[in-house]
């Protein structure tokens, strides 16, 4: 079963993933979105019937007359859950798993290595929850054939609610994705395509044997210009369309190429997009 590469879990230590707020105080942790009883001052409110008495501002009362009370920043542990789409087109391409593997274990490591609770879920016909310590020493595999919109909605019930996701998939699914149920979610998500060579850039002139995942059937394909030029057409509709539909709910989208040292993308493509940041 794939692993991630011991390269890609020392690459780890490196960054942070990053929130959609950016975090601050003492090492390990983290301030949230919300407001709390921290020590990190936010900001000044009317006093309100059942409010601590404790933060009532007293200079405030001294100085003006009205009564406030101060408002802080709410400590969390922040957790992150990767999503790991396990199907068995992830496994197309040697390249393509390889990368799908080792983005998982960089985002567990560097999460972990910042104070961050981290899962990873394995997307199938039934959720699997593992440590990100499991992860590094069993790895998965990618023999699934339930379509991913369905092991989407199979994972509703088991994500966190307020940490951040982050879904790994090549979102090459026929049936369609459906992210807005994801996004109702109180937390910030963030999607990765990842894509091997070929579904990236397939040659004219090469053969393709088309396999049913459930053994259906074979065919054979000879890719023309024509054939070739359609097929790319098709692909930059769905990358367009699932960029639209991200940014219109809020999520980070980003598609990753196999083939690029995973370092040069990690602090090129990663940290451009808003996925990672230096440690």
């Amino acid at each position: 079963m794939p692993r991630p590469s011991p390269d890609c879990l020392s690459l780890a230590e490196a960054f942070v993933p990053v929130l959609g707020f950016r975090p601050s105080g003492r090492s390990g942790d983290r301030l949230g979105p919300g407001v709390g009883a921290s020590l990190e001052f936010e900001d000044r409110r009317t006093y309100a019937p059942g409010d601590d008495v404790r933060h009532v501002d007293w200079r405030a009362l001294a100085r003006t007359g009205d009564l406030m009370v101060r408002v802080h920043r709410e400590e969390v542990q922040p957790r992150m859950d990767v999503l790991l789409d396990a199907s068995l087109s992830m496994a197309a391409e040697p390249e393509k798993e390889r990368l799908a593997t080792d983005l998982a274990g960089l985002f567990l490591r560097a999460a972990a290595c910042a104070g961050f609770e981290v899962r990873l879920v394995r997307l199938g016909a039934r959720p699997m929850v593992m440590s990100a310590m499991e992860f590094e020493q069993v790895g998965v595999t990618y023999d699934e054939t339930t379509p991913l919109g369905d092991s989407l909605a199979a994972v509703r019930g088991v994500l966190a609610p307020g940490g951040l996701w982050l879904c790994i998939s090549d979102f090459l699914s026929e049936s369609g994705v459906n992210l807005k149920s994801l996004a109702s979610r109180r937390g910030n998500a963030a999607l990765l395509q990842v894509l091997g060579p070929w579904e990236s850039d397939p040659p004219v002139g090469s053969s393709l044997r088309l396999e049913d995942s459930e053994g259906r059937g074979k065919r054979d394909l000879r890719l023309d210009q024509g054939v070739v030029a359609a097929y790319r057409k098709r692909l930059d509709r769905l990358v367009d369309g699932l960029s639209d539909e991200s940014r219109r709910l809020g999520m980070r989208y980003l598609r990753m190429n196999a083939g690029t040292p995973l370092e040069e993308s990690a602090r090129g493509q990663l940290i451009a997009a808003g996925f990672l940041e230096p440690a």
